[in-house]
């Protein structure tokens, strides 16, 4: 079912969280690990709040809350919400501080804060929402989940659905991407990791949130057609049978796509399948790419969901995320993204 983006809210690596500029400068990092550029937190948190919220409790709930406002909405009428990961950092700080103390007594303040829907719960506490509310955490399906169960929702008349994405890179995480050699090696700029032929990834983090409804205003962004799934394919050829088939489920084909969001990542050993499709499948198609901006990680989707509503609105595009540029419009954009096994294609079209 079609939604109509109404409202969006990114607090990312990069400058994202002010709706009124489009990526006005792009952040250059000389590390494998980008982190979340803060907002003014004491715009949406008292004093209080902020000392006792954990750094992904701070800019997912700060995200949630930027798409309700650019919504002018209070109150969603349901809130859907993926996380692959969850809040690792006070995770971790909860079990160290049970360590230290023999299994005795701690303060359940990093426990309560330390479960997946947490991020979520917290939005609905501070807008009143007492309406259905769900995370997913399906690893790299997670945001794409969440989708899903809001295009059900509004298959049931729920209106002003908040649907979001949130995860980050904890110092646990990133020293075991370390211990594997996922990461790519420094010293590494995030701005040149396409075309360079390096080998591991930049880990990203960040957390993006939609206000979807079934009716379109006068903020309106674009329309989310529908998404759709896939794990381990088989070959390139089947991977480009599912993005035709996704195409003629919503009537449309490959030549009325303008933009192509590619999840490429700058990491050979992963990249060669998504370079071969821009190099076959994507000939006429202006190519866009995203992670060198938030970087890799479960639930990137969402920042390039964020992408393509922006696209859609200002109808422009950014130099900084162009790969390939055909000199098309930005009418009809679809996203395919991969996390390891997990593929994801997204669709969408401006009003």
């Amino acid at each position: 079912m079609a939604l109509y983006i109404n409202g969006i809210g990114c607090i990312s690596p990069q400058n994202t969280f002010d709706n009124t500029v489009f990526l006005p400068e792009v952040k250059e990092y000389s590390s494998n690990r980008l982190a979340c550029v803060d907002a003014d937190y004491s715009k949406f948190f008292d004093a209080g709040s902020i000392r006792r919220m954990g750094r992904l409790m701070k800019y997912g709930t700060a995200a949630g809350l930027i798409a309700l406002r650019d919504a002018a909405i209070e109150t969603p009428g349901a809130i859907s919400t993926g996380t692959a990961l969850g809040l690792p950092e006070v995770s971790q700080k909860f079990l160290r501080s049970l360590i230290e103390v023999e299994e005795t007594i701690v303060s359940p303040t990093t426990f309560i804060q330390s479960t997946h829907n947490t991020v979520s719960s917290n939005i609905a506490l501070l807008c009143k929402c007492f309406s259905h509310n769900n995370t997913f955490s399906h690893k790299g399906f997670s945001f794409e989940s969440a989708l899903t169960d809001a295009q059900l929702l509004a298959l049931e008349n729920i209106d002003n659905i908040l649907v979001g994405a949130y995860d980050e890179v904890s110092d646990y995480k990133y020293a075991a991407m370390k211990k594997t050699n996922e990461l790519m090696q420094e010293p590494c700029s995030n701005l040149d990791i396409y075309g360079q032929e390096k080998n591991g990834i930049i880990a990203g983090e960040g957390a993006a949130f939609f206000v979807l409804d079934k009716e379109k205003n006068e903020n309106t962004y674009g329309s989310f057609i529908g998404n759709k799934t896939f794990y381990k394919p088989e070959s390139n050829q089947a991977i480009k049978n599912r993005i035709l088939s996704f195409l003629e489920e919503h009537n449309s084909s490959l030549y009325d796509i303008d933009v192509v969001i590619t999840g490429i990542s700058g990491a050979k050993e992963v990249d060669d399948t998504r370079i071969e499709l821009n190099n076959t499948l994507f000939k006429t198609q202006t190519i866009v790419a995203y992670k060198h901006l938030c970087g890799e990680y479960m639930t990137s989707s969402a920042f390039a969901f964020w992408l393509a509503s922006k696209m859609m609105k200002i109808q422009q595009i950014p130099a900084a995320v162009i790969l390939e540029n055909r000199n098309r419009s930005t009418k009809t954009i679809l996203l395919y993204n991969s996390h390891k096994h997990n593929h994801s294609l997204m669709l969408f079209k401006a009003c």
